[in-house]
């Protein structure tokens, strides 16, 4: 085949391709112009619909509102506030405001139906009028969780209004109790008009476009592409067929892009195979790391207390502790162990930081205050020896948080320090948690010669302590709200009957409900103790 007939031949086949591409081009930029337009324009309207509902909410009375609905009676107060809706109706061009309440299963019933004297009285609705939930594309459950104000696009169709945005927003007692919701529905026509003469000035706009392109595409594929293109594919291949992917051969002089790209494809022979030789490395590298942190993993739980019960035949106490690390490893641990026949240590503390340093300075951390309550000296004596040894050569500047106590068996004292931890909450028998109040110390490794002062409180036969790290106060959902102490509060005291194990269990599950998929952000430690 002759040269020039191949530059013919990948001349039209280019032309070709490209009115296939053109006409592929002009639907895709059609479709997402229209898609984009159209999501900007009922975007407006949702914000415009979600404004009035919600602004419409604070003209409501909500002690009020709900009560027409038990006397199915109306007053001067509810004649008034239809005036209102209809007014506001009115000024803001709304397919339909009306206020409700849901029932249970998939009905809701009226409560107030906005009207214009344009309106079709056949359509409007009535104090007690019921209807269904399906029309609009949302269930109950939806009015019983929803806290805020909500948006729904295009779930409903109305015959002469057409497709609709829909917005809620719940209305509130003076004690906070949701008594109505309000619903705002606006018209989307005029939107749907606006974007058929979008869309026609979009199609003719591109076919210009296409026409301009195509006669283009054929000028520079005669002069510029095919000659130089068929060589850059022959070198192409021979670099495809070489066993040693490291050289490709095409000269091209032809001083624009071309040029560039056949110098950019000699580089690439020399760069993939660095890169393959490299990734072979980087694979092995990460595999031999990806072993060595499940071993740490595991070694690192097994230096915590994980069989239960742990001492079976000491029936003074019952203690459960879990920890989840946020990565493989955590900086969180937790221990307890009898330091004499009489007294039960219990330990929990967070060092700075996550992954493998905060795990070494646990294992650190972890058997300096256990060494040192087995030489039998206070929590005090034990927090101001290791404190004093972890400030030794701690160029990285980490530090612990740390709460460790002594249980007396046989008096129930507790004697406890605090170094910086958050607050231990504590159930007297037949009571409810409340959080052990105490002036927290320094924390450990910060300052050497720091004094940490002793408390202690008389426990007796039912009480229990609960001690947790941040992970668990500092929880985190995807709007980024924290699982807050007052939350964790509120669940031990309506869980306060559960033992050690299933109060843990519980406060689990409570945390994993509120982030609701959220990614773990710290490590999440609990011990419980119960005095029997």
């Amino acid at each position: 085949m002759s040269s020039k007939k191949i530059r013919k031949t990948i001349g039209l086949k280019m032309t070709l391709l490209f009115i296939m591409f053109a006409l592929l081009f002009c639907v895709v930029l059609g479709f997402f112009a229209y898609r984009s337009s159209w999501q900007a324009y009922t975007d407006t309207y949702a914000r415009k619909a979600l404004q009035v509902s919600g602004a419409t909410t604070l003209l409501i009375d909500g002690d009020r509102i709900g009560g027409y609905l038990n006397t199915m009676e109306t007053d001067d107060y509810y004649d008034e506030l239809q005036e209102t809706l209809n007014n506001i109706k009115r000024e803001f061009t709304l397919m339909y405001l009306y206020i409700f309440r849901p029932d249970d299963g998939d009905k809701f019933t009226y409560i107030m139906d906005a009207a214009l004297e344009s309106d079709d009285p056949e359509k409007l609705a009535e104090l007690g009028d019921k209807d269904e939930f399906y029309d609009m594309n949302i269930d109950y459950d939806f009015f019983v969780n929803a806290s805020e104000f909500e948006v729904k696009k295009l779930i409903i169709y109305d015959e002469y209004f057409g497709d609709a945005v829909l917005s809620f927003a719940p209305i509130y007692s003076s004690s906070g109790e949701k008594t109505a919701m309000v619903a705002v529905e606006i018209s989307l026509k005029s939107v749907q008009e606006k974007q058929a003469a979008f869309f026609k000035t979009i199609v003719l706009l591109s076919c210009i476009t296409t026409v301009f392109m195509i006669a283009g595409l054929m000028f520079i594929s005669r002069r510029i592409i095919s000659k130089p293109l068929r060589k850059l594919t022959n070198g192409a291949l021979n670099f495809v067929s070489s066993d040693t992917l490291s050289s490709f051969d095409c000269n091209i002089k032809t001083g624009d892009e071309m040029q560039t790209l056949s110098e950019a494809f000699g580089k690439m022979a020399c760069d993939l195979r660095e890169y393959i030789d490299n990734l072979q490395i980087i694979t092995a590298e990460k595999e031999r790391i990806g072993a060595e942190l499940d071993v740490a993993t595991q070694i690192q739980a097994s230096m915590l207390p994980c069989i239960f019960p742990q001492f079976p035949d000491r029936k003074e106490f019952n203690i459960y502790a879990s920890m989840r690390p946020a990565k493989e490893v955590g900086g969180d641990f937790y221990d307890f162990f009898l330091v004499d026949e009489n007294t039960l240590a219990v330990v929990i503390a967070d060092v700075s930081g996550k992954g493998v340093p905060a795990a070494l300075f646990m294992v650190i951390a972890k058997t300096l205050i256990k060494n040192n309550a087995q030489l039998g000296k206070s929590p005090r004596e034990v927090f101001e020896t290791v404190n004093d040894t972890l400030c030794e050569n701690n160029e990285a500047g980490m530090f612990v948080t740390a709460f460790m106590g002594y249980v007396d068996l046989q008096t129930k004292k507790l004697t406890y320090v605090n170094a910086g931890h958050d607050p231990a909450l504590v159930k007297k028998s037949g009571g409810e948690y409340e959080f052990l109040t105490s002036k927290p110390s320094r924390l450990l490794a910060i300052f050497e010669g720091t004094p940490y002062p002793e408390q202690e409180i008389i426990l007796s036969a039912g009480d229990a302590i609960y001690l947790y790290t941040d992970g668990v106060t500092e929880a985190m959902n995807n709007s980024r709200k924290l699982f807050s102490a007052q939350r964790l509060l509120a669940v031990l005291n309506e869980n306060k009957n559960c033992n050690s194990e299933q109060l843990l269990a519980q406060i689990k599950r409570e945390i994993d409900l509120f982030a609701d998929g959220a990614e773990q952000a710290d490590d999440i430690t609990m011990l419980a103790l119960e005095i029997n």
